[in-house]
């Protein structure tokens, strides 16, 4: 099983995702993982839209089998006061990933809900690319909508012990629904493990 969102390489491969445009020739250059290219809402106001617009572009053209990420909306405390950089980059790699037919990664802490609305309004325009919802921790109806717009979600240890877990869990789809070890590397062994016994998966003994 590949790690299907991580910040440092791992021994499985995977999904390995940027934060800021800093990032881009490292990750693109790492061996043994998909390069996503993207910049975290954290960073929304710190970085040019228009050049990130042109060199998402660019990046996506040149590495034909790299994806778009680590991107999205967070509203919670410490970041909602950028709530408005963040939509608009957002938009942007939204756009970028729609184009190029690539998976985006999307964060959206405290904001899920803020998040659908915005795919949903790309969806009814047929603007809408495949998305993948990181450290998923929503509601099972938020689920259900985010399924219908062909979601696909990854959870890692610290979502997988969470006390909730079973409940918010078990009701994904197994084929929409994988592990994670986001800036943890060495979880992600744990990150499986713990998924497959939720599961039930026979395979996790």
């Amino acid at each position: 099983m590949m790690d299907y969102h991580a910040h440092s390489p791992g021994a499985c491969g995977g999904y390995l995702c940027a934060v800021r445009r800093d990032d881009w020739d490292r990750v693109a250059a790492t061996q043994g993982m998909i390069p996503c290219f993207g910049v975290h809402p954290w960073y929304a106001e710190q970085e040019p839209v228009a050049q990130i617009a042109y060199d998402l572009d660019e990046y996506l053209s040149r590495y034909p089998q790299a994806q778009v990420g680590e991107t999205g909306l967070d509203a919670t405390p410490g970041h909602c006061g950028t709530y408005d950089a963040q939509e608009l980059l957002l938009q942007v790699h939204l756009g970028a990933a729609f184009r190029h037919e690539r998976l985006v990664h999307l964060h959206g802490a405290g904001a899920w809900s803020k998040l659908l609305e915005l795919l949903q309004q790309r969806a009814r325009n047929n603007t809408l690319p495949r998305i993948l919802l990181h450290a998923w921790n929503g509601s099972h109806e938020l689920a259900r909508a985010f399924l219908s717009l062909g979601a696909v979600f990854s959870v890692g240890v610290r979502e997988l012990t969470h006390s909730k877990a079973a409940d918010r869990y078990a009701r994904i789809p197994a084929d929409k629904l994988f592990a994670e070890s986001d800036d943890d590397p060495e979880s992600f062994p744990r990150a499986v493990e713990l998924l497959a016994l939720l599961r039930g998966d026979i395979r996790a003994h």
